[in-house]
Parts: structure tokens; C-alpha cells; sequence
């Protein structure tokens, strides 16, 4: 694989998951979105949620940063995939199936979310191995 071809699979590897952040982002600033999107029957935005969902918001457009800026030098920056599969993207699926077991959270509803974290996940350990030679 030439430069250029790593450096257009990374980029769009690093705005798959700044667009897929910058979502979840949205979600997080307008919780209103969250039932309409889970469905879930048992919930209430009470401060504590807002605070939380603050905290999250604040670092899921840090990331959503952080990836975007890989992009600008995605070969020296690639780094940052793997990053996002592990610790991020898995504790997020950790927190997910927390939410499910508890049920707060339909696994009906969930499922769509878990089949694209997997292929970001997929996507991003490719673009990681496929792009490691003769950096």
C-alpha cells in the first residue's frame, strides 16, 4: 500500500469516528434526544443526569477533537485508533450492557449502536495494521 492510499484509509478512519463522536455529543448536550432515539420508559432528566451527561458531552467532543486533528497527520497520528478501540469504545460497551442489564436501556434500541461501534472498532484495527509498514 502506497502513502497516499494509508493516508486517505486513515483519514477517513479518523472522520468515521469524529462524526460518530460529534453524534453521540449531540445526544449527550440534548437528552431529549435520548428517548426519542432509546425509548426508554423510565426516564427523567434530573440534575444529577444533566451533570453527567455534562461531563460526558465535555469529553466526547474533546475526542471528537482529538480526531479530527489525527486526520490532519494521519500516519504519525494513527495511534489514536487504537486508543479509541481500547479504552474507549470497549468501556463504552461496558457502560451499554450495564445500561441493558439494568433496564434502562432496550436492547433493541442498543443493538444498531453496538453493530457500528464493532465495525468502527474493526475498521480502525485495519487501518491500524494495514498502514504500519514502512512508516
Amino acid at each position: 500500500m502506497n502513502n497516499d492510499t494509508k493516508i486517505k484509509l486513515l483519514k477517513i478512519a479518523f472522520w468515521i469516528g469524529a462524526i460518530t463522536d460529534a453524534l453521540a455529543a449531540i445526544i449527550m448536550i440534548f437528552p431529549q434526544l435520548r428517548t426519542y432515539i432509546f425509548g426508554s420508559d423510565n426516564f427523567s432528566i434530573t440534575s444529577e443526569y444533566r451533570y453527567a451527561l455534562g461531563l460526558g458531552a465535555s469529553l466526547m467532543v474533546g475526542w471528537t477533537i482529538l480526531l479530527i486533528w489525527g486526520s490532519f497527520k494521519p500516519l504519525e497520528r494513527r495511534g489514536l485508533l487504537i486508543i479509541t478501540v481500547f479504552p474507549v469504545i470497549t468501556g463504552i460497551v461496558i457502560a451499554q450492557i450495564y445500561a441493558v442489564c439494568s433496564g434502562y436501556i432496550h436492547l433493541t434500541k442498543i443493538f444498531p449502536i453496538w453493530i457500528h461501534l464493532s465495525l468502527v472498532s474493526a475498521f480502525y484495527i485495519y487501518s491500524f495494521i494495514k498502514t504500519k509498514e514502512n512508516i
